[in-house]
């Protein structure tokens, strides 16, 4: 989902963001731009969108109602539901007042105001009573006296300054009724609540194995001891009162705390800002690399020797010193001119043995492979890898996709008797790990639809170009040892692409993240000198080679804030609907094809 839920309402272009859901979330943010528009549609739209249960209190004897006064002007973006709805009813003249069972009310109090000297503090608070209407009981302890100027200000804020200011506290009880004490006189007056945690909860006792070389130490797993592994704990300690007792049962994940009711109402907020729903993140990360290959061949090859000339000499009998047919001894045993011998009498021969010719010298062209090449090739490759992870904010997140490949290594030991021993071991480097992982970690701004984002993406791949009838594809063999006793040996070549890199995106922003381009440019030229120089015929005698490849990485990142279950549905839809057009486009390419063969066979039989 790449932009937030937006609905307008009729009474004017109020645009809200957020769940629509029943029950009050605390997630839900509002956009809002309105003139001259009635607080009662205001709140309307805010209890729409929120869930919250927001009522008006009757409003002060001879005034309007509270729903109908007017907002001149109002623009907020992106903001809390409760503070646009506080915003709203500070512009109306209003305040918002918590009641029980979290409903919210909103009301237009008496103001008051007044310039008192050195007066007695009993007397400040009655005056405030008398104004407001309020119910108000105070303690005999309750004495001093205070100055203060006041103009216009709500009473109940007021009559807190006041207490306040000569260190007394106000707790309100039941049926409104204010009483005005001394915070310790509160401490023989303590209650236990009970206070259970929806999404903040201790370490789990079991932990993923994050495996990354990017992550030091590894992951850690907890020290099994609730109160050093859940911080908030002792955060809740240090602003109970001093005497009051907080346990924690980690079963239902509740907190039971005793304290006075004012520091139980402390409480309350501090944990309600705290335990809300962490918002999630979806990831779309494409992983793209493309190989492009240039290759062009022209001329004639003669081979790595090229033209060679060679002379070479033999052996055979010769008469000299002797004179062959010169009735000399030597008749009997040098071949004759008929060149049967080795003995002139053929009774002595064997059988017919011939005597070779002799070559001194030759011009041979036997190692002479002239290839004409005249070929360009284009090649060109992608790979595309497409992980998708959904994060929770401030949580890391890793996925691996690909293989784990062992290899050996042999090991040669002497034994007891001299001899060597042959021995197959893993080798310590292996396994080596070949695929796409991607480490995350998202932090959503908050207030916002922005996100800090730490992306470490990396690819590793085999790049050996080894014998594959002796090693697995990637591997490169090794010839080691002479003399007969020669052995092989084959190792990984890895190549691997990383990036690590940290960015602010909005929702739905597409990022590029990496671009890596890696240029290969070969060239080569033989020739057969003289023959080469000669024009026009001489290229017959030259050969050229040209090669040029082109690597390419880029890294495309597009995180979506998914704050609802509305926005994870709408999520699911997206990513359905993009695999359904994906599967219709291929479909769509084998129809074509299938269809343009039956073409080519048609055509081919009217021809016949």
């Amino acid at each position: 989902m790449n932009h937030p839920l937006r609905v307008a309402f009729a009474l004017g272009a109020i645009l809200f963001a957020g769940s629509f859901a029943a029950a009050q979330s605390d997630n839900t943010r509002i956009t809002m731009a309105q003139e001259d528009v009635p607080l009662e549609a205001i709140v309307d739209s805010i209890r729409g969108a929120s869930g919250a249960n927001i009522l008006f209190r009757p409003a002060p004897e001879g005034e309007m109602l509270i729903s109908e006064r007017l907002i001149e002007r109002i623009q907020v973006d992106n903001v809390p539901w409760r503070k646009a709805l506080e915003l709203a009813a500070e512009l109306a003249g209003c305040v918002v007042e918590e009641g029980e069972m979290d409903i919210l009310f909103l009301a237009r109090p008496p103001m008051v105001s007044f310039q008192l000297q050195d007066q007695d503090i009993r007397e400040v608070i009655d005056l405030i009573g008398k104004m407001s209407g309020a119910n108000i009981v105070w303690a005999p302890e309750v004495s001093g006296t205070i100055s203060l100027r006041l103009n216009g200000v709500p009473w109940r804020d007021a009559l807190d300054v006041a207490t306040k200011t000569l260190g007394y506290t106000v707790v309100e009880e039941a049926r409104g009724i204010l009483r005005v004490v001394d915070p310790l006189s509160l401490q023989a007056q303590m209650e236990t609540r009970s206070y259970q945690l929806k999404y903040v909860r201790p370490p789990r006792a079991w932990v993923p194995v994050l495996s990354s070389e990017f992550v030091e130490g590894g992951t850690k797993a907890p020290s099994g001891d609730v109160e050093k592994d859940f911080p908030l704990l002792d955060a809740l300690r240090n602003v109970l009162s001093e005497g009051s007792k907080l346990d924690y049962v980690q079963a239902s994940n509740t907190l039971l705390i005793r304290d006075t009711v004012q520091m139980h109402k402390r409480v309350s907020e501090i944990i309600g800002g705290l335990d809300i729903e962490p918002a999630q993140v979806f990831i779309d990360v494409k992983f793209v690399s493309t190989t492009n290959a240039d290759l062009y061949d022209l001329g004639v090859d003669y081979g790595d020797s090229g033209i060679g000339i060679s002379a070479s000499g033999g052996q055979i009998p010769i008469t000299f010193p002797f004179d062959l047919g010169g009735n000399g001894f030597e008749d009997s045993i040098i071949a004759n001119d008929s060149g049967v011998g080795p003995f002139t009498d053929p009774s002595l021969n064997a059988g017919d043995t011939v005597v070779p010719s002799t070559i001194f010298g030759a011009l041979s062209f036997t190692q002479v492979a002239a290839t004409l090449r005249m070929m360009q090739k284009d090649t060109s490759t992608e790979v595309v890898q497409a992980p998708k992870l959904i994060a929770i904010d401030g949580k890391e997140a890793t996925i691996f996709v690909g293989e784990t490949i062992r290899y050996a290594e042999a090991k040669t030991e002497q034994g007891q008797a001299g001899g060597l021993s042959l021995s197959v071991v893993e080798a310590t480097s292996s396994p080596v790990e070949v695929g796409f992982q991607l480490l995350v970690v998202p932090h959503v701004i908050p207030g916002t639809d922005r996100m800090m984002l730490d992306v470490i993406p990396k690819e590793t791949s085999l790049s050996g170009t080894g014998d594959s009838s002796l090693a697995p594809p990637g591997f490169d063999v090794f010839t080691l040892g002479a003399s007969g006793l020669e052995g092989s040996i084959a190792l990984p070549r890895k190549r691997s692409s990383t990036i690590v890199t940290s960015m602010i995106l909005d929702s739905g922003q597409t990022a590029v993240i990496g671009g890596l381009t890696t240029d290969t440019n070969v060239e080569s030229e033989s020739r057969i000198p003289l023959l080469a120089s000669i024009p026009y015929l001489g290229e017959l005698f030259k050969y050229e080679s040209s090669s040029q490849e082109r690597r390419s990485l880029v890294v495309f990142i597009t995180p979506t804030v998914l704050r609802s279950s509305e926005d994870s549905a709408a999520l699911l839809q997206s990513e359905l609907e993009e695999r359904r057009r994906a599967i219709e486009e291929g479909l769509m390419s084998l129809l074509e094809a299938d269809m343009g063969l039956s073409r080519d066979l048609v055509n081919d039989e009217d021809e016949d």
